[in-house]
């Protein structure tokens, strides 16, 4: 793999691929390269212009943040087959850089007003939550219950798995990772999430694979689930990652994981009439059926046995409303797109 460049590419785009390069090299060589403090202040800076200028509108920026950012999540979540930048205190600089922009705009978009509008107790929080979702524009979005129901064509649905890939193709790991460190009926209730993911110990039936079927019934191939995701896709599995990697964003992480479980029966039901709609091919859709009723129950029990509890903690109560915000404002972005987009191909 290529070393440090005598200057780094002016492209945002080009930037971002020569950075993934350098994730498929020893950390200690990478590290190496950028010893130099200078050097080293110079890369960071190249890193948050491109927050600079996604704020600007730059959409090319937008997408470099979020897909390098989608490259660094996968090398601390997926065993490498080869050399690994794993370690390296230059590539964790640079994570921490994209995981603290992406955050701080998804903070702007949340008003003050709405954390001192919380409720004191658990249960009063959970109703709460849910009014805000249910009178969110994500909420019952007509991507879903117009285009996907009535309208999406077979080559609608392949785009919409490539883009759903981000998050749905890897929740048992989000799910393991994000148990660590938590104990009691929180941990039973992400336990048994976990377990239901691994098909309940049936290896044909461990979601993974099911979501497999959908992606091969398309013959999508792994480079389009890699690369041809929208930068709004990109930024929800990024913050799916980054809540839960980090144990001091546990409180987001199951806002975050927990307001996707409860708006996913609804809307994989709209996945699954398109599909019964179109006389497709059963297998394909299994993953989707199946996650209408298994998150219908899951939704419940985490809002019951996870966030209630939590929610008489103050601070682990504002976590959770902000990694829930996350997801929903991230999500209405994302399917506004989705819908612009499948609207002009039409």
């Amino acid at each position: 793999m290529h070393a440090k460049p005598q200057s780094l590419p002016a492209s945002d785009r080009e930037f971002g691929s020569w950075l993934a390069e350098q994730l498929h090299r020893p950390a200690e060589d990478v590290d190496r390269d950028w010893s130099d403090p200078a050097d080293f202040a110079g890369l960071l800076d190249r890193v948050r212009s491109l927050d600079a200028k996604r704020r600007e509108g730059d959409e090319d920026a937008y997408f470099a943040q979020q897909w390098i950012l989608s490259k660094l999540q996968a090398l601390y979540m997926q065993l490498p087959d080869g050399e690994s930048a794993e370690g390296s205190y230059v590539v964790y600089a640079i994570t921490r850089r994209l995981e603290q922009d992406t955050m701080a705009i998804e903070d702007e978009k949340i008003p003050a007003s709405l954390y001192e509008e919380m409720p004191e107790s658990g249960t009063e929080f959970v109703r709460w939550l849910k009014d805000r979702a249910r009178n969110h524009g994500a909420y019952k979005h007509p991507y879903y219950h117009k285009f996907i129901h009535d309208n999406a064509r077979p080559q609608d649905l392949r785009r919409y798995v490539i883009q759903e890939s981000s998050v749905d193709s890897r929740f048992d790991d989000l799910l393991a990772l994000m148990q660590v460190g938590v104990d009691g009926d929180a941990k039973m209730e992400i336990a048994s999430n976990y377990w239901d993911e691994m098909g309940n110990g049936k290896p044909e039936e461990v979601h993974t694979l099911l979501f497999g079927k959908i992606v091969a019934h398309f013959g999508i191939e792994e480079w389009e689930l890699q690369d041809s995701a929208s930068a709004d896709s990109l930024l929800q599995g990024n913050l799916a990652a980054i809540t839960s990697r980090h144990r001091h964003l546990y409180g987001e992480a199951v806002g975050y994981l927990g307001m996707t479980e409860w708006l996913v029966p609804d809307r994989f039901s709209q996945v699954v009439h398109a599909w019964n709609r179109l006389g497709l091919d059963p297998v394909g859709i299994v993953y989707h059926d199946l996650h209408i009723s298994v998150d219908a129950h899951h939704a419940s029990g985490w809002f019951r046995n996870v966030i209630a509890p939590a929610a008489e903690n103050r601070r682990l109560c504002a976590a959770m409303l902000r990694g829930a915000m996350w997801r929903l404002n991230s999500s209405e972005r994302y399917l506004n797109a989705n819908l612009a987009e499948a609207e002009a191909r039409r």
